[in-house]
């Protein structure tokens, strides 16, 4: 157990774990349980940079030097995959040139354009919730300050770990993208939704609110990415990581203020 999920936060980010052994294709498969324990790591991450730096900066300085850690933390694959996926999806050709570009190493303009929207939305949604929550609204959206910090990470990552587990391979392979979704399934996907809304709970309503929301935004989005694109791959879960992450916090802000 430990050692999937060492090998997961490793493969998720930048922290210098360096787990032991080599994994077999099929304990990939287990990577997506994990992501929402790996969420957690990171979002406690940005809880303790704002903790020291909350009386240094304004909330929206606060808030871009925040969303730049989570990028730098996870080493900005998920925005990669992001671009990629809008460059693919938003083309209007056929399912196999689509493929093809969600291969491709170069950036079109959705690509550009999915990365720069994600940042500033995030950067705002970020300044306003987690510095700027009003107080008769405290309880009702977390116990403790910059809750929001802590857990759309956590959301984010659930949405990916429902969109693995419950996706089509959009093409065969060996890679880690494939041995993920090809060898995760129902038991992956109930222990990523169980930790995430036992999270959640301990933050209030809204929060367990907001985590049944990220689950349900992966069951569409596996909807939308067999339609668009016969399944789905590594970059679509990185994709769906980042829209999970921005969609889950706007749906918070619908209960913040």
């Amino acid at each position: 157990m430990f050692r999937n999920f060492f090998h997961a936060l490793a493969f998720l980010s930048i922290l210098p774990l360096n787990p032991k052994g080599v994994l077999e294709p099929a304990e990939m498969g287990r990577f997506p349980a994990y992501y929402p324990l790996a969420g957690l790591v990171l979002g406690l991450f940005s809880v303790l940079f704002a903790l020291i730096f909350n009386h240094l900066f304004p909330a929206i300085i606060m808030a871009v030097l925040l969303t730049t850690l989570q990028i730098v933390l996870t080493r900005g694959f998920h925005l990669d995959a992001l671009a990629d996926t809008a460059d693919a999806v938003l083309s209007h050709k056929s399912v196999e040139k689509k493929l093809e570009i969600l291969k491709d190493c170069h950036m079109g303009t959705f690509g550009v354009a999915a990365i720069v929207l994600s940042v500033i939305l995030k950067i705002a949604l970020i300044a306003s919730l987690a510095f700027s929550v009003s107080q008769d609204n405290a309880l009702l959206v977390g116990v403790i300050p910059f809750s929001p910090l802590l857990l759309y990470p956590i959301w984010g990552r659930l949405t990916a770990s429902v969109v693995a587990t419950q996706s089509y391979c959009a093409r065969e392979g060996d890679g880690l993208g494939y041995n993920m979704i090809f060898y995760s399934g129902q038991k992956e996907f109930y222990a990523a939704l169980f930790v995430s809304l036992i999270i959640s709970l301990f933050f209030g309503l809204v929060a367990f609110l907001c985590a049944i929301f990220a689950a349900l935004l992966g069951l569409i989005l596996c909807f939308v990415w067999r339609k668009a694109l016969g399944g789905a791959t590594g970059d679509i879960l990185g994709a769906s990581l980042e829209i999970g992450e921005m969609t889950t916090l706007l749906f918070f802000a619908l209960f913040a203020f």
